[in-house]
Order: C-alpha cells, then structure tokens, then sequence
C-alpha cells in the first residue's frame, strides 16, 4: 500500500513540475525567440506527454492514477522528440522526401499517440475526422471521381507530417507554442491571483440592482470570465455555478437560468482579445495584425451581447422581475477599491498590442509579469510563490485540449494540402450553390455547426477555413468576413441541439430539461445566426469602409437586433399583434440590406411599430380595468 502511495506521490510531482516547466518553456521563449522546431517540438511533445499522465483513458478513471500503458505512451513521445530535436536541422529541405523506415515507424507512432492524446482531451470527434482524412489521402482513388484523387502510399505521408515544419509541428503546432499558450497562461494567472472574482463582482456592482440583474450580471460576468478562458464550457462550469443559482432564486425559471448562462458564455469565445483562440489561427490564415482582426470582431461582439441584454429585459418585463436588493450586492466603490490593480495586466496588454504595437508573444508575455506587479502594489493581495507555482500549473493543464488540438489539426491540414480536398470542395460547394452566395452561405452554415456539434469550435474552425472559406472567397466574400463567419457558426454549435455541449452542462447546474435549455438558448442567441449573414453582404460591420459607413451600419444594426428581440419575445410592455411581428420581422430584413432607402423604410416601421405598441398597451389595460 505504501509503495502504491508513494508511486502515486511521485507521478504526481513528475506531472505538477512538467506542467511548471511547460509554462516557464513559454514565459522564456516570449521574449527570447527560438528556432520553429526548437519551440514547437517541446510545446507537443510535453503537451502530448502531460496528457496522457493527466486524462484517463477512460472518463471515469482517476485523473490521479495514470496507468501503465499511460506511462509507456509517455515515455514513448519523450523518446520521439528527443530524436526530433536532436535530428530536426539534418531534414532541412526535404520535406516530403522518404524517410528511413526506423523514421518511419516513430513518425507513424507519434500520429498514433497524438490521436490518442486528442481522444482523451476533447472526445472521438476530432480523432475521427483526423483518421477520416488520413485514409482519404491513402485510398482516395477508390473514391467516386468527384473526390477522387491519386492516393498516396503510407510512406509519403508519414513523410510529409514528421520531422518537418508541416504537418505535426507546421504552422498550427507553432501558433500554439507562441501566441495562444501565453493567453491561456495569462488567463489562469489572472483567476489565480483573483481577478476572476474581482471581475464577477463589478458586474454584479454594475447590474445586479437593475431590472433582470442577475441574468445581466452573468451575460457581463461570463463575457469577462470568456476573455480569460477562451472555452464556452469552461465558463459555463465556472460562472454558471454562482449565476445560475442566482437566477433562479430571484424567479428566473432554471430553463432560462440555463440558458442565459450558455448564450452568454458562447459569446465569450467571440469576445477579444482571445476569441477562443482563433484569432491567432485568422491571423496566420490571412497574414493581418492582430489588432486588425479583434477590431473587426469587436462590434459583432457588442452586438451580440446587445441583443442578449436586450432579449433578458424583456422576459424580466413580461415575468415581473425585479434586481438583487442592493444590500445582497458587494458595493461598487468596495470592489473597485479591492480590485483596481486586476485592471492593470488587462491595460497593459491593450497597450503593448495598440499603443507599442510589439509582437502579440511580447505582448502577452508582459502582460503576464505584470499580473504579479500589480498584485505586489496593493499591501496583503501580492501573489504567493505557491499562487504562483499553481497559476503556471494550471495554466499548462488548460492549455493541453489547445494543444492536442492544433497538433492533430497539423495533420488534417497537412492532408488536405496534399490531396488538394479543399480546392476540390469549394468546386463541389459552388457548384451545389449554383453560384447564389446566400445559398452557399447556407450550406456553410450547416456544414460549420454541424461539424461543430462534435469538434470544439477552435477545431471545427481550423477545418472549415480550409475546405469551406476558399468557396466563400471564389464567390467574392471579403476572406476576413469569411472566416469569422464559419468561426461564429462554430460556436454556434455549442448551444444547438441535438449535440449541444454548453447548454447540457448549464442544465445540468440548474436542474432544468436538457433539450428545452438548449432550444430557449437558441431563441435568446439568435442575434448570432443573423449578424454573421449581415456583416459578409455589410463590411462595414466589420470596421471596413469610412466612419460614415460604419456609423450608420451600426446604428442599424442596433435598430435591428431591438426589433429581432421584440419580435421573438412577443412582448414590449405587453403581447405584440401577429402583424407587428410580421413587420418586426420584415423591417429587420430592411435594416440588415446595405441600402439607405432600404434601412430608412426599416427604421420608420420598427419606429412606426413601438410607439403604436406603447400607446395600444395602456389602452388596453384601461379597458380591462373598466370592465373588471
């Protein structure tokens, strides 16, 4: 027993200082810049390796009991990458050249071991369309002529994947290694030092009191807490078990306790500056700054977050909901006062990315420092070494599902490129659309949630932009709102039924039927299946085109997720008339069109419609009274 005990006590220390040392890795090579391969091959390998002592092989097994076979994959990827590291600069320029057959044997081995990783971090799906790809490159002339293609034996493509800057450690591999692990850092050492509480409670100082607080504290506190994590189930399991409960103790019903939380944590992977990690990935696609795309991303992300406000109001107008009483609130002043110096990595991060336009590694590697600066300022709140020690842990640990991920995402991508799928799926998809983009816009709508249904966002995302956005772009698509647009219809999935992950954990929190949460989510989020269809016909939404344009885009846009609400909530003080949805509905259509005259007959009917409505209830109620 005690050796059992002392086996586990040791394996328990391996994996706490490889995960350390995982961030440390990081930290160090944010300001010192490393060959590609001497980045990213430790990046995987370690990732690869603390996944396999921390992820069970199966889900109900003990995180903290790694077995046997669990300690020989590890070993395994430690001995591949040591003979990747040692051997790497040897293969400089022959990539896709055929290695030796010991090569490969290890090459296929690390595939093998990084399916397995990915299966254990996010599920089957991934792995699946990982290995769909892999024998679609082996045996596509088997396969109809309208995908077939000359196949490749499997020693090519191990080749083209192993000890080269594509495929296992290419282009998503060093993403990975540099912008997004410093982000996920950042995020876990902000929550360890309390800036996760600290941001909770000055949403609740802001909105608790007002009507509908509760729900408007999670849409502002999962928004915040989505800028730090990057992951809509993280923020629903997190969030969600402080707001829910809320909720429904101040009369929300658990169905929509539920799901306000999963729209509002959804939209916290549209939110920058992390947007679950893609932005990085839709920097490297379209070779743009950073700052480029969070600006293009941001006024969506406002909108979004609008509509949900917006759709809350109306159910606390309809159900009679009153705020927190402000004696259940921690004041304002207080947490300002508290918490002030949790602004200051947030503001240096802006500062370093806008103001002195450093690369975003540097950036976020700054930004990391100072979260123990601005702790150190404020007397008794200075992180501790443990603090410290737990936030580079945890760090690493949320960082793993990211990195199997964009490991495995190497290879699919590294197969596409080979085979020429994707410029073969965009043929098929225009020609599908018969050359009509809402069609295709369509197609690519479903494609994205349904590929995203079972495969993270970051992920489905990763896919998508190499099949599908080429399609878009062909048809004339603006290529950035092309790919926000498969990335937004990927988050989308996390809240449509029948496989949608974020929304079954929120019900699970708030003991409220799985499907019904999901459904109301869908209802309460439905600014997000519209907004993406106007920024690609509209730019402007997009911060693309002159202040004017953008300007009165917005302002209609605002006008029309209002209407959107009003319509699908039924109620403005009161139950609307069938014909004022009908014209609702049929103004939003008007304001969506990028036309003036369009958007002026829009704003005349939502106008028309609400001042009517606002003069029709109180007469109504007038006229039951007389009669009661």
């Amino acid at each position: 027993m005690t050796g059992n005990s002392e086996k586990r006590s040791v394996t328990s220390f391996i994996t706490r200082w490889l995960a350390i040392g995982l961030s440390l890795f990081h930290l160090y090579t944010g300001v010192f810049q490393l060959t590609a391969m001497n980045q990213r091959v430790p990046h995987v390998v370690i990732g690869t390796v603390l996944i396999f002592l921390v992820y069970p092989f199966r889900k109900s097994g003990a995180v903290e009991k790694p077995g046997l076979f669990s300690k020989v994959f590890a070993g395994v990827v430690v001995a591949i990458g040591l003979y990747v590291l040692l051997n790497w600069f040897k293969k400089v320029g022959a990539a896709g050249c055929e290695l030796p057959q010991y090569e490969l044997i290890m090459g296929a081995a690390l595939i093998i071991l990084l399916i397995e990783a990915a299966r254990r971090a996010v599920g089957w799906a991934f792995p699946l369309v990982a290995m769909a790809i892999l024998f679609y490159a082996r045996f596509g002339e088997l396969l109809p002529d309208i995908l077939a293609h000359k196949d490749y034996e499997w020693e090519r493509i191990i080749s083209s994947m192993f000890i080269t800057t594509d495929g296992i450690f290419g282009m998503l591999a060093g993403i990975s290694a540099t912008f997004i692990f410093l982000f996920i850092l950042f995020g876990a050492m902000l929550r360890e030092a309390g800036g996760g509480d600290f941001f909770i409670d000055l949403a609740y100082g802001f909105l608790g009191h007002v009507r509908g607080g509760p729900a408007k504290v999670a849409v502002v506190a999962s928004s915040m807490f989505g800028m730090l994590s990057g992951s809509g189930t993280a923020n629903v399991a997190g969030t969600g078990q402080i707001t829910i409960p809320l909720m429904k103790k101040t009369g929300y019903s658990p169905t929509f306790a539920g799901a306000v939380e999963t729209v509002a944590s959804a939209g916290g992977l549209l939110m920058p500056p992390i947007m679950g990690s893609a932005v990085f990935i839709i920097m490297e696609n379209l070779g743009v700054g950073y700052f480029a795309i969070i600006k293009a991303a941001s006024l969506t992300a406002i909108l979004y977050y609008l509509g949900l406000f917006i759709m809350i109001d109306l159910e606390a107008q309809k159900t009679g909901l009153k705020g927190v009483p402000k004696t259940d609130i921690p004041p304002l002043r207080k947490t300002l006062k508290e918490g002030w110096h949790f602004l200051i990595p947030v503001a240096v991060l802006i500062y370093f990315i806008v103001f002195a336009k450093t690369s975003v590694t540097r950036a976020a590697f700054w930004a990391n420092i100072s979260i123990f600066i601005a702790t150190s300022i404020r007397p008794g709140k200075r992180m501790t070494g443990k603090q410290i020690l737990n936030g580079l842990e945890k760090g690493a640990y949320t960082a793993l599902p990211v990195i199997a991920i964009l490991a495995l995402a190497g290879v699919v991508v590294g197969m596409v490129t080979l085979t020429g799928l994707g410029l073969m799926m965009s043929s098929i998809l225009i020609e599908l659309a018969h050359g009509n983009l809402m069609l295709l816009l369509f197609f690519t709508m479903l494609a994205s949630i349904l590929l995203g249904m079972g495969v993270p966002p970051v992920a489905a995302y990763i896919v998508l932009a190499i099949l599908v956005v080429p399609a878009l772009v062909d048809m004339g698509v603006y290529p950035l709102a092309a790919h926000l647009y498969v990335f937004y219809f990927s988050i989308v999935a996390g809240i449509t039924p029948p496989m949608a992950p974020d929304a079954f954990i929120a019900a699970g929190i708030s003991g409220a039927p799985m499907m019904k949460t999901a459904l109301t989510a869908c209802r309460l989020a439905i600014t997000i299946f519209i907004l993406p269809y106007i920024f690609v016909y509209n730019n402007a939404l997009l911060f693309i085109g002159s202040w004017w344009e953008i300007a009165w885009s917005a302002f209609c846009a605002l006008i029309a997720v209002y209407a959107l609400s009003v319509c699908v909530q039924n109620y403005l003080e009161g139950i609307l008339p069938i014909v004022s949805r009908f014209l609702l509905a049929a103004s939003c259509l008007c304001l969506a069109i990028p036309h003036y005259q369009f958007n002026a007959a829009g704003i005349v009917m939502v106008t028309i419609i609400i001042l009517w409505q606002f003069q029709r209830v109180p007469l109504l109620q007038k006229a039951r009274s007389s009669k009661s």
